[in-house]
């Protein structure tokens, strides 16, 4: 009699089955056990899923991703700019930048 395990790998659950396999006419084959693991969704996933959203997973993450680059451009530019205005003797290497709060602009004082 011959064991094997058997896995089913879905995108939103694992089924496993152990069968008894037969190796000769004698015996019989036979399932030993069988289940399946379903990979819950989240809240916010199942709120979108009843509203007949199309489920995303990783639209969240890209979204971030996308914020954080746009947010890396826009200092590099501010930078960028900064370096000009010095190369042209607008601004000197003692003038002083104020930054206050989340949205931060360039102010001289």
């Amino acid at each position: 009699m011959k064991r094997i395990l058997g896995l089913d790998l879905g995108t939103n659950s694992i089924g496993w089955a152990v069968v008894n396999e037969a190796e000769t006419n004698e015996e019989k084959s036979s399932i030993v056990k069988l289940g399946v693991r379903v990979n819950p969704l989240t809240v916010d996933e199942k709120s979108n899923f009843e509203k007949g959203k199309s489920i995303t997973t990783n639209a969240d993450r890209t979204l971030k991703r996308s914020m954080r680059r746009n947010l890396q451009r826009y200092k590099l530019r501010r930078d960028a700019l900064v370096g000009l205005l010095r190369e042209n003797g607008w601004i000197t290497e003692d003038t002083v930048f104020a930054e206050q709060g989340n949205f931060n602009t360039f102010q001289t004082f």
